[in-house]
């Protein structure tokens, strides 16, 4: 891990969506919305390790994907599923929120390898 990491920021978000995916049984019982998000959050935590390892490609693709995700929950917490909307949204707004960071940190150049410490 480098100690400055540009896309640590985001981690901490990609890290507590996956918490809320993973956990989303307790409030959404054993129904089919809850389980399918457990192997979604499982894929979550590999990618915030990956961001913490300044990984450029992975912030790219987590820029999408992170956006995409909030849209379904978004969508989600308007009910259809047996998870609660509070739940729905702040899983959209952990993954809005990672989203808002990785555009913040890719607008920036790729450094160098010469500006490497």
């Amino acid at each position: 891990m480098t100690p400055s990491s540009p896309y640590r920021p985001a981690a901490v978000f990609v890290l507590i969506g996956a918490v809320l995916q993973m956990f989303a049984f307790t409030v959404g019982g054993l129904s089919t919305a809850a389980l399918t998000v457990i192997p979604c959050g499982v894929i979550y935590l590999l990618i915030a390790a990956g961001l913490n390892r300044n990984k450029r490609w992975l912030a790219w693709l987590t820029f999408f994907v992170t956006g995409i995700a909030g849209s379904i929950a978004l969508a989600m917490s308007f009910g259809g599923t047996a998870m609660p909307g509070w739940w729905c949204l702040a899983l959209m707004s952990a993954n809005w929120i990672a989203t808002l960071l990785l555009f913040a940190a890719l607008w920036r150049p790729a450094p160098d390898t010469a500006e490497l410490p």
